[in-house]
């Protein structure tokens, strides 16, 4: 009777360890493919960028209606967030202002970069609660030959559809809103 308790009680454990966890998602930013040819001339600086604390791992945020963030264990970013986003912010530049010559800080010399922009992430996550992503960030513009100018943009993208990877493509739809207003912001006198 001993042994069978024995034997019926390392059955039990050792059954319990060899449950599976479920398996992690990873995902990106996914910039759209675009062969169009980009034939303008202006020289910008992308840099430095700076995101929040709580945007610094790997685990994509999730904000509750009660200002809880949770970070899901289980859908994760593929890489760094902020190289992300500034992978993202590039492409997006290159479109809205018809160049290839958008550079990430540091950039060089011989750059010769004509409008730097640098950039600090306040917020970027999402909420299933109220089924919408949100982006908050300072922007200060310097042109080469001219004052700096600094504007702050909040941002809000519906989430179309359930789960982590409507978040994300929410989110990537707002980086996409944030490099529209920079451009607007470049192009104006």
């Amino acid at each position: 009777m001993k042994y069978l308790l024995i034997g019926l009680f390392m059955a039990l454990t050792l059954g319990g360890c060899s449950t599976r966890s479920p398996s992690a998602n990873f995902y990106l930013l996914e910039n759209e493919f675009s062969d169009a040819e980009k034939t303008g001339n202006l020289r910008v600086g992308l840099g430095p960028v700076s995101v929040a604390d709580y945007l610094q791992k790997p685990q994509i945020a999730i904000r509750t209606n009660s200002s809880q963030i949770i970070f899901s264990e289980f859908d994760r970013w593929a890489s760094d967030l902020r190289g992300l986003i500034i992978s993202s912010l590039q492409h997006d530049l290159a479109i809205e202002l018809n160049t290839n010559n958008v550079f990430e800080f540091p950039w060089r010399k011989s750059d010769q970069v004509e409008v730097s922009i640098q950039l600090d992430i306040k917020r970027l996550d999402a909420s299933f609660d109220d089924s919408s992503a949100f982006l908050e960030a300072k922007v200060t513009l310097s042109r080469k030959d001219g004052p700096s100018v600094v504007r702050s943009f909040a941002l809000r993208e519906a989430l179309e559809g359930d789960g982590y990877a409507a978040a994300v493509t929410a989110e990537r739809l707002l980086i996409k809103q944030l490099a529209k207003k920079i451009a607007q912001l470049i192009q104006q006198p």
